[in-house]
Order: structure tokens, then sequence, then C-alpha cells
């Protein structure tokens, strides 16, 4: 059978890589993914090969059977991803973007001296140390691709309990329509100094009307697990549209407000048995089960409520949670 769609290779088999799983086959894509171990998340669900993320030889191999290779795994050394871009492999993003995302440092520098920076600095200032006192800490994720089509979804902050990120809230409560827009702006701004190519999360401080820069993550993030089902297009769905060069879809919100809880497993292992009393409780809940094993205090799964009401999403994702 002749077929015109193209291979996705995925280093990285965890919860993130599980995620792209639903859609590719939604596209037709034929995704590949390169796993260090056959329990991972995605190996479970989809095609996979094994290896060492360290192993040169491996990795060339299966590249070879990929019309881009993109990363859901951030323990691949650069030296790596080099060496098969070397070999005329497509890698998106490029070592050298993911290079400076991994350098605060040069990233700075690139930042400061990108032509128009100081026009620039109304809008935002590149910071390395975290701040003593701000209002909000966001998160903006945003996609690009090669030819430079761009988009962000709503800015959206994650709530800490004893350091453990716990839930997501999109769009930050009590965020003003400018604020909003100048974060967003800046993140587009970063997205394309940096040459990101895919998702990526801009991590941005606010304290009153100013805004600092405080760090650059390329790929999928868990600040923006909630696009799923809180999004026209999710982030996931969004980063292949990019690395593939297509058209970007829809980051438009689904509802007024998507509030997303980070399942963490405690004493208890069977996670299918409260799916009776939570379905019937809110229908509305949407499930990810990361089929993780259930050690204590690791994350096994994500749950995501849209609504127009705060208190009451962030009620019932505490129940759930």
């Amino acid at each position: 059978m002749n077929n015109s769609f193209p291979t996705v290779g995925l280093i990285g088999g965890g919860e993130h890589a599980r995620m792209f799983v639903a859609p590719s086959a939604a596209l037709g894509l034929d995704l590949l993914i390169y796993v260090s171990d056959p329990n991972d998340s995605a190996a479970q669900i989809c095609k996979h090969e094994i290896g060492s993320y360290k192993d040169l030889d491996s990795i060339r191999e299966f590249a070879k059977k990929c019309d881009v290779v993109t990363f859901a795994d951030k323990f691949i050394p650069l030296s790596i991803i080099r060496a098969i871009e070397a070999d005329g492999v497509v890698v998106r993003p490029s070592s050298a973007a993911l290079e400076l995302s991994q350098n605060k440092e040069a990233l700075r520098l690139k930042l400061i001296n990108y032509p128009g920076a100081e026009d620039k600095a109304k809008s935002g200032k590149v910071l390395i140390e975290r701040p003593l006192d701000f209002d909000y800490e966001i998160t903006v994720i945003v996609a690009r691709s090669p030819h430079g089509q761009a988009t962000t979804w709503s800015p959206t902050i994650e709530v800490k309990k004893d350091g453990i990120n716990v839930m997501t809230i999109a769009p930050v409560p009590k965020l003003t329509q400018d604020l909003s827009e100048r974060v967003q702006k800046l993140a587009l701004e970063i997205a394309k100094i940096s040459g990101v190519v895919g998702i990526a999360a801009v991590k941005i401080f606010a304290k009153d009307e100013e805004i600092f820069i405080s760090d650059l993550v390329m790929g999928p993030h868990n600040s923006g697990l909630w696009t799923i089902d809180g999004a026209q297009t999710s982030q996931f769905e969004q980063h292949l549209r990019a690395v593939l060069d297509l058209p970007l879809g829809d980051p438009t919100m689904v509802a007024p407000i998507a509030v997303t809880g980070n399942l963490v497993a405690g004493k208890k292992s069977n996670m299918y048995r409260p799916y009776l009393h939570l379905m019937a409780r809110a229908p509305s809940l949407r499930f990810h089960q990361y089929r993780n094993e259930a050690i204590p205090n690791e994350r096994i799964g994500h749950v995501t409520l849209t609504g127009e009401n705060l208190d009451e999403l962030i009620d019932e994702i505490e129940h759930v949670r």
C-alpha cells in the first residue's frame, strides 16, 4: 500500500510521549517512538524501538526510518542530536535551539543582543535568578513552525504545594487583558529569537506591571496539559503540526476556564476503582492515566475540568486529587 503520510520519530517514552499517540492517529501519521524501557508509558500503546539514549548507532538506525525526529525526553545528549543532524536527518527543534534553551546565560546574551532588543526592553526583561517578591509566575506555551508561523495559548499559572506542582489554571486568574497580551507577545518574540520549532514553554515572572523572562523549556510542558481537553488544538497536536511544517491549529479555549490536577500515587494502588464515584459525581471530568507504576508520591495521571466558575472547578479537582 502506498502510504503518503510521514513517519514522525519521537525520542522518549514517558507520559508526554503517550499523549502524542491520539493526535498522531487522528492525523493519520505513523508515530514511531524510541524508548529506554518497554514498560514506559508510551511504549505500552505505541509502536516502538528500545535502546539507550546514548547509543548513537541505535538512534541512527531509528532515525533512518523517520521523516522527522523530535523529542519527548530531555535526557538525550546534544552530541547525539548533532550527529544525526550531520547525517541529514530533519531534527526539530534543532540541536542549536535545544542547546540555547539549556544555557541560561547564552539565552540571556542572545536576547539582549538581538536586533531591536533595546526597544523590547519596555515589554520584558531577562532574569536569571528567581525574584524574592512577585505577583505571578506565568507560563506561556508557544508553538512555532519552520517558516515562522506561531501561536500561543492562554497564559497559565501553576499551583504548588510543598514545592510540587499540583494544579494548573488557565487563564491566570485576575490577569489583566493588557498583561495577558504582553506576556504572549513576549513569548512569541522569544520563540522567534531562539529558533524554536515545535512547542516551548516560556516562564515569566510578573511584578506589578513589569514582566521578567525566567526560563525557556523546549517541548510539550506540564503547564500545557490542560490544552488536551481545554483548547481547540492541544499542545501535542500543535507540536506535530509544527515539526511537519503544517499550518498550525486554533489554540482558542473551548471554555472560559480550564483547571488541571496532577494525580500522585498514594498508599492505594488501584487507580480504576475511583472511577465509579468520580464519574458519577462529575460527568464532565476528563481522565488521563499514564499507567506508570503506582509508587507513592510519583505522578500517575492528570484530570481536567472546564467551565465558568473557578472556585467550583478548583474544589472538584481537589476532590479528585
